[in-house]
């Protein structure tokens, strides 16, 4: 009986125990289901502040673009604002250099026409001046004068005269026209080139620097093959002619000298101030065959010895290329004078000369008549 009566109090007990862990396990539950209801509000939470965080970051830099942007376009249009007043300023300068340019331009224009000008009216005056003087000299003149900077020229009573040593300026022109075959003349007659070209050389200084008459006959034999002088005139005057010297002839040989006189028939040698003159404007130029052919040239006549014409009227110092000729009857220089100033070509022909004593201080005049006026 005892042991019957127990049964049920155990079943109460076993009853309660399982209600207890069925309990136990629905607050389990509940807590694992708050927990997760817990853990899934705290993700969705963290995901909305994620977003958010996100949001607000791309909304900062939107921000940042919008700021940098309007920076880059604040500075391109402050250095718009620079480069554009640079330019204009930079225009404005071209401009005013511009101007000033073309006032200088427009003051040098004016002041070469004005300059231009005043050396045409003295050369009228010049040349009225000479005129008048040369009508109380000795003897019958023949001038040539030409300034060299802006071509103005004239010429007083230009004829053909006897130019006694002047011919040989046209002597020697012609022979550096042909100097090929003036070398291989006397290269077949001395049988050496260098010999020939030494010879050449020698013969041309005697014949301007010293004025010797035998030099000027064998250069006029040395145009021909046949060293022949009629020919060597016949090709000097072939030359003359094409090169417009259309008051000048070669035709007889100067004495003394050692070779016998020879003419050509055709008269005798002839010459005027202004053959003279062109010959030498083309030597100053640099024109007359080649440049460097003119320069040989203009050396020579740089280093004429006869002194007592036109140099006598210079002042000290002044350099002339030039060439004399003289006879009892003739006085004659013609020169290129490198004035202080001024450049310029002066030829001199006196024929029907009484005396040198008397002509020699008139040229000299006349020189520095022309010399003054020019510079």
């Amino acid at each position: 009986m005892g042991k019957s009566g127990n049964i049920p109090e155990k079943d109460g007990e076993k009853e309660m125990e399982d209600q207890e862990k069925r309990r136990r396990r629905r607050q389990s539950r509940e807590r694992q289901r708050r927990e997760a209801e817990r853990r899934e509000a705290e993700r969705k939470k963290q995901e909305r502040i994620e977003r958010e965080r996100i949001r607000r970051k791309k909304q900062v830099h939107r921000q940042l673009g919008i700021l940098t942007a309007a920076a880059v376009l604040l500075v391109l249009l402050i250095w718009g604002g620079v480069a554009i007043r640079a330019e204009r300023q930079e225009a404005a300068a071209q401009a005013a250099a511009a101007a000033a340019k073309e006032q200088e331009e427009r003051e040098q224009q004016q002041a070469e026409q004005q300059a231009e000008e005043a050396m045409g009216t003295a050369m009228e005056e010049l040349q009225e001046d000479l005129e008048a003087a040369v009508l109380d000299y000795d003897g019958s003149w023949s001038v040539y004068v030409k300034e060299l900077e802006y071509d103005n020229s004239f010429s007083i009573n230009n004829r053909g005269i006897y130019p006694a040593s002047l011919i040989k300026l046209f002597a020697m022109a012609a022979t550096y026209e042909n100097m090929e075959q003036v070398l291989d003349n006397e290269t077949d007659y001395l049988g050496s080139s260098s010999s020939a070209r030494d010879t050449i050389q020698t013969l041309l200084e005697n014949m301007i620097e010293i004025s010797d008459n035998e030099a000027y006959n064998e250069l006029v034999r040395l145009q021909s093959s046949s060293r022949d002088f009629t020919e060597g005139c016949s090709i000097i005057n072939e030359y003359l002619q094409e090169n417009g010297y259309v008051d000048t002839g070669v035709h007889t040989t100067l004495h003394p000298a050692a070779s016998s006189s020879v003419k050509d028939g055709l008269g005798d040698n002839v010459t005027s101030v202004e053959d003279c003159g062109k010959l030498l404007e083309k030597i100053y130029r640099g024109t007359c065959g080649s440049e460097e052919d003119s320069g040989e040239m203009l050396h020579l006549l740089l280093n004429q010895e006869n002194t007592l014409k036109i140099p006598g009227g210079l002042p000290d110092g002044i350099e002339v290329a030039h060439k004399t000729g003289e006879t009892t009857e003739v006085q004659h220089d013609a020169g290129i004078i490198y004035g202080e100033n001024t450049d310029f070509i002066l030829c001199i022909m006196v024929d029907d000369v009484t005396s040198a004593a008397y002509v020699y201080p008139q040229i000299h005049e006349l020189t520095e008549t022309v010399y003054d006026a020019l510079n």
